[in-house]
């Protein structure tokens, strides 16, 4: 970099210079017109208002790739030339033709072999344009590229400098507004060539939030695991105590083992004497039993072989009796089945039988009795014979008297006789028949009662099932109740108790925002030092503008103090009105030492004033941040929505990924109740203790800390009071569960007993139905018995008709014959007699008559009985030998089972002989091993307590306090006792005066006593081990978080050296171009003073930073920019032009009328200035003012002819030394002249 003027004794420089420009047909140029030859350094293109001189700016911007209306045209199409005498022109073209050069001395140049190119852009009718480097159709990008390449700044066009443009320059905002604007700072940065730096710093600092925030997690492990460890550790300490304590219980106890173990060794040796003696008497045996073992390996042999073969009939015999007992229960079933009609069967055939016994006795009786009912007829004829003998003798003694009676009597008697004969008969008849019919009826009427027995037995059971149902319908709909009750119950008990989590949730909420009031106080006095400093500057008149910390001119909702908290950054900044306020305010601060502050500046946020006032619909009806914000001034709505933007508030973390992940764009910052926030570039951040209280609640009003204190303990008394209803609302919920539970249980007991009795009925009600159809079958009456009583009940009404018609005419005969009858009381009485004889024949008859149907009858019945009968003997017969083929199965089934059990009891037989063998086989060597197995009980008694003592495994001691006393006054007797005791060496070598009994004693009844205080302890045991377990977590938690901070730190050393070569490298071109700045002002001005200040020297990238161009001209007070002449603005931003030029030279400059807002002086300064100072680049002037253009080294005329533009380029040096010309030479072209192009 160049930070001085180039100096011409310098080497030469290679650098790109424009030759000549060939415009074709191109807006006011028709035909092809030459523009040019440009000179090296300084050419001039003068020309009248309107000729077309901006046209040759236009040209070379077409080429270089702007567009139509970047050149104040609609279409490509209107940039072919159109006049009166050039119509329909198809095609327009500009060519720019280049060459790299070596300056010499003077106006002369070196050309570089091979470095001409031509750069050609057309614009055709069809509005088609096409680019071409020399004659070969290129893209637009191979075009800009061969150009930048070359050293032209295309991005910021800072080679070009338009009509009007000048101005604009000094007067460019500090710093961008947004990526798509650019600020003096961008500007700036771009010549210097740090904003190679943007990108990649902008990536690592990503990076490092990514870090920062899995290291933030990482942190809240580590507290969580350090909070969970430090939980454990005065359970571990207690436990650790505990276990120390039983271990020295355990060495006292293996002490105690150890000493009488060692006496216990004295009587080892006697033992082992004696085992040494049994071990010879066992060798003599084992001689002795070498036959018994060959004989016992060949029992073995055949024992095994008989084993394996009891073992598999073992097997097969479990699996047959498998069998068995499901053919034996399947059996047992089809016995009961078979027995159950068995019974039914001879309880039907005993009733038949005995049905049939009372006929058969009737029927023996009716034959009985007929014989001696016959006699009696024979006797009572006699009888009658006797009776009308004596009556036909006293008739005949009678006879005069009652002669005249004796024809009508005989008359009468023999009218009468055949009357009486006929009604005898017909009565006979009568009652043979209702005998007859009620013997077939009783069958019949004594089935239709047991029929209607049994359906009232059945409704009775339906009606029982039925309310049992109804019954059963009003318990499960109770149960339902009581259920939905106790769910009920359920869900207000766990309402309740969420509500009274949730309340528990804000007391601690709440007490440790009471805690934190005084800790919150303290953080803001720093802040609050800066903005008292600054409130005071504002009042004292020394600073304007300052509205005051952004976040004490809003409020919101205690609701949204988290998620405001945590996702605005700029509450914390200072709002000021313009950019020199704040400048000035950074002024103060550095001067009075009183801190640092971020400022936002209000006018720079003027754009957001529609989006702020804008009502959007938001997903999921979530509201924005900046909505919920109450601000009292309207005016400062956009700073707030500078700080908040859309953000989008949402419930919680699962919302927020839905609508940030979402399809809508313009919500991709979401933060939640809770303080979570998603950014927009999709990381997401928070999760441990959330920020609070960087913004004012309720109303916008001031806040203080004992305001907040107040407040905070008025909200607890409130919650606590809410958390005691809570409890009692619980308590109500969870006496109303216990009862309704209690009514379920009853219910869910109930309701079985129910379905069991409705069961019941309806199996019951089952069974009568089924035995209804035998019931029914037994009222139907045979179709012969039908047929029968149908005939007797037709003959016996028939009958009894005759019967009564006979009667009627017997009794008027018999009125008659009384009345013939009279001869005294001895004829009557004779008459009588006769009469009762009569009428005892006729009883007789009908007797005997009856006697007979009967026995006709009963016969009839016993026949049918006995074909019933006998066919039930067959049925049982055929149950019965069902039943004995089941016997047989069962039989079966019963000698299978003493087989499988003569197996069973073989096989025990076989093991006792194979244990008897086996018990003979150990017995002797158990002799040889019983003496030794206590000392290696004690010994590996021993082993054990010093592994219990090595692990400390915290086991049980097996004493009580009582028991272990007992046993060491036991042990305390035998010593008493012990005549002739027996010291141990090593014993009494430590303890010459102390009996080994004595010794375990005292170590026992320690040993009891620790036992007895470890009893009164509880520790958690687990609690060391969980410990252990916390203690690694921590530490692996602490490792991760170290490799976290470590690759943090990595990555903040690589953000902040990036930032440091960022800052440093601008820094230096910074203060490079502002000391050039002023020389080159001060030059130009002749004295005056130009400086380029940043907002922010420690961050000049920083959101409130920027550059401030600020200038003195002569003889004046500094000043801003804006309020500047226009004169005035033009030599400022001539200087920065000049001054960038010095520092970072650009190969071409192209300037158009720059120069319209100076005096006569200045136009000539400036022009002094760019003929001797910019020797190293090619400037292209527009020019109307002669002060100006007479400096340039060429000069190009642009004039109008004939609606076209026409060019003509001057040598000004050599025109000077022409001489002047004859008057008759003068239409020839003059030397001066290079080229002339016309029209």
């Amino acid at each position: 970099m160049a930070n001085s003027v180039p100096d011409r004794a310098q080497a030469p420089k290679q650098r790109l210079m424009i030759r000549e420009m060939i415009l074709e047909n191109f807006k006011s140029y028709a035909g092809e017109q030459k523009v040019g030859p440009f000179h090296k350094s300084f050419s001039a293109v003068v020309g009248p208002n309107g000729s077309g001189k901006s046209n040759v700016i236009d040209a070379m911007l077409f080429v270089f790739g702007r567009r139509a209306k970047q050149l104040r045209f609609n279409k490509v199409s209107e940039l072919i030339h159109n006049s009166q005498n050039h119509r329909n022109l198809e095609l327009a073209r500009v060519t720019v033709r280049f060459q790299e050069i070596l300056d010499q001395e003077g106006d002369q140049y070196t050309v570089i072999p091979g470095s001409e190119f031509n750069v050609a852009r057309t614009a055709q009718r069809n509005n088609e344009s096409h680019y071409y480097i020399n004659g070969r159709k290129v893209s637009t990008k191979d075009v800009t590229d061969l150009l930048k390449g070359k050293g032209i700044d295309l991005d910021n066009n800072r080679f070009l400098i338009l009509q009007g443009e000048v101005e604009q320059i000094s007067m460019m905002k500090s710093k961008a507004e947004d990526k798509n604007d650019t600020g003096l700072l961008e500007y700036l940065e771009d010549i210097i060539g740090t904003d190679k730096y943007v990108q990649p710093i902008e990536e690592a600092y990503k990076k490092l939030e990514e870090v920062n925030e899995k290291r933030l997690g990482m942190v809240a492990r580590l507290k969580s695991a350090e909070k969970d460890k430090d939980a454990l550790e005065d359970k571990a300490l207690e436990a650790k105590q505990y276990l120390e304590r039983k271990a020295e219980m355990l060495k006292l106890h293996i002490n105690a083992t150890h000493v009488f173990g060692m006496e216990v060794q004295v009587k080892l040796k006697a033992a082992e004497a004696k085992t040494t003696e049994l071990k010879e008497k066992l060798a003599h045996e084992r001689v002795k039993s070498k036959d018994h073992e060959k004989e016992l390996a060949a029992a073995e042999k055949k024992y095994t072989t008989a084993e394996k073969a009891h073992v598999a009939a073992i097997d097969a015999a479990a699996e047959a009796y498998k069998e068995l007992e499901r053919k034996d229960a399947q059996n047992n079933e089809t016995v009961k089945a078979l027995k159950t009609k068995l019974k039914k069967a001879t309880d039907k055939m005993a009733s038949d039988v005995q049905q049939l016994e009372k006929l058969d006795e009737e029927k023996r009786a009716c034959e009985a009795a007929a014989p001696h009912l016959v006699a009696q007829l024979e006797r009572l004829n006699a009888d009658l014979a006797e009776s009308e003998a004596a009556l036909e003798s006293m008739k005949e003694a009678l006879k005069g008297e009652v002669e005249g009676y004796h024809q009508q009597l005989s008359q009468v008697r023999n009218e009468l006789a055949p009357w009486e004969k006929k009604i005898s008969e017909v009565q006979a008849r009568i009652s043979v028949g209702q005998r007859e019919m009620e013997l077939l009826q009783r069958q019949e009427t004594e089935a239709k009662k047991r029929l209607e027995k049994a359906t009232k037995e059945l409704e009775d059971a339906r009606s029982a099932a039925g309310s049992k149902e109804q019954r059963i319908k009003e318990l499960e709909a109770l149960l339902q109740t009581r259920r939905g009750e106790i769910e009920g119950h359920k869900q207000e008990l766990a309402a309740a108790q969420a509500a009274e989590r949730k309340v528990e949730e804000e007391l601690a909420v709440i007490r440790e925002k009471s805690v934190q009031l005084r800790a919150d106080l303290s953080a803001s006095q720093g802040q609050s030092g800066v903005m008292r400093e600054l409130m005071a500057a504002k009042s004292r008149g020394e600073l304007s503008g300052i509205y005051g910390r952004l976040g004490d001119l809003g409020a919101i909702d205690t609701k949204y103090d988290a998620a405001v908290s945590t996702a605005v950054g700029a509450l914390d900044n200072v709002l000021v009105e313009t950019a020199s306020d704040a400048q000035r305010a950074v002024e103060h601060l550095r001067r009075t030492n009183a801190g640092c502050a971020t400022f936002l500046i209000l006018e720079k946020q003027a754009h957001l004033e529609r989006p702020a006032s804008e009502r959007i619909e938001t997903p999921e009806g979530c509201p924005r941040l900046f909505d919920l914000i109450k601000i009292k001034d309207p005016k400062l709505r956009r700073a707030f929505f500078y700080a908040c933007g859309n953000t989008l508030v949402a419930n919680d973390l699962e919302q927020a990924s839905r609508i940030a992940y979402g399809q809508d764009r313009r919500f991709r910052r979401v933060v939640t109740l809770q303080g979570q926030l998603i950014a927009d570039s999709g990381t997401m951040s928070g999760g441990g203790r959330p920020q609070t209280g960087r913004m004012a609640l309720g109303n916008a009003a001031p806040r203080g800390a004992a305001t907040d204190a107040r407040a905070a303990e008025a909200e607890l008394r409130e919650v606590d009071k809410q958390a005691d209803q809570l409890g009692q609302r619980v308590a109500a919920s969870q006496t109303a569960l216990r009862g309704a539970e209690k009514e379920l249980a009853v219910l869910e007991t109930d309701l079985p007993k129910a379905r069991m009795e409705a069961e019941a009925n309806s199996q019951r009600a089952a069974d009568l139905a089924q035995r209804m159809s035998g019931l029914q079958e037994a009222t139907k009456v045979d179709a012969a018995d039908a047929s029968r009583i149908k005939e007797l009940h037709v003959a016996v009404s028939k009958e009894q008709v005759n019967l009564l018609t006979l009667k009627e005419q017997w009794k008027f005969i018999r009125i008659v014959y009384k009345h013939a009858s009279a001869g005294g009381e001895k004829l009557r009485s004779l008459k009588t007699k006769v009469e009762k004889a009569r009428k005892k024949i006729e009883e007789t008859e009908a007797d005997i008559s009856k006697k007979q149907v009967q026995a006709k009858s009963n016969g009839k019945q016993i026949e049918k009985i006995k074909k019933e009968i006998s066919k039930q003997g067959k049925d049982k017969e055929k149950l019965e030998a069902e039943l004995q083929a089941c016997a047989d199965v069962a039989k079966n089934i019963e000698d299978e089972a003493e087989k499988r059990d003569l197996i069973r009891r073989n096989s025990g037989i076989i093991k006792q002989t194979t244990t008897a063998l086996e018990e003979e086989l150990e017995k002797m060597g158990k002799i040889a091993k019983e003496e030794s197995r206590r000392g290696d009980e004690l010994m590996e008694q021993r082993n054990k307590h010093r592994k219990q003592l090595a692990e400390v495994l915290g086991m049980s001691f097996p004493w009580s306090l009582n028991s272990g006393i007992h046993m060491a006054f036991r042990m305390q007797k035998s010593a008493d006792n012990q005549s002739d005791p027996d010291p141990i060496a090593s014993v009494t070598m430590r303890f010459p005066t102390i009996h080994v009994h004595h010794l375990c004693w005292l170590f026992y009844v320690q040993a009891t006593l620790l036992y007895a205080d470890l009893q009164k302890l509880n520790p958690d045991l687990m609690a060391i081990e969980e410990y252990k377990q916390k203690m690694a977590e921590h530490a692996e938690r602490a490792k991760e978080l170290e490799a976290a901070t470590a690759e943090r730190d990595k990555l903040r050393k690589e953000h902040e050296a990036l930032r440091k070569s960022r800052l440093d490298g601008f820094m230096a071109g910074f203060e490079a171009i502002s000391l050039r700045l002023k020389e080159v002002y001060q030059m130009i001005t002749c004295g005056g003073d130009a400086e380029l200040e940043l907002v922010d020297s420690l961050d000049p990238f920083s959101e409130a930073s920027g550059i401030v161009f600020s200038v003195r001209p002569p003889k004046k007070s500094w000043k801003n920019i804006s309020n500047l002449s226009g004169g005035e603005k033009t030599l400022s931003s001539l200087s920065l032009v000049f001054a960038l030029h010095t520092y970072k030279p650009n190969p071409l400059y192209v300037m158009d009328e720059i120069d319209a807002a100076l005096d006569f002086k200045n136009v000539s300064i400036v022009g002094h200035y760019i003929k001797e100072r910019t020797a190293g680049a090619q400037f292209v002037i527009i020019s109307l003012r002669n002060n100006m253009f007479e400096l340039a080294e060429r000069l190009v005329g642009i004039y109008k002819t004939d609606n076209a533009t026409k060019t003509v380029a001057i040598n000004p040096g050599r025109f000077a030394l022409v001489k002047p010309e004859k008057e008759e030479d003068q239409e020839q072209r003059p030397p001066g002249f290079i080229q002339v192009a016309s029209g």
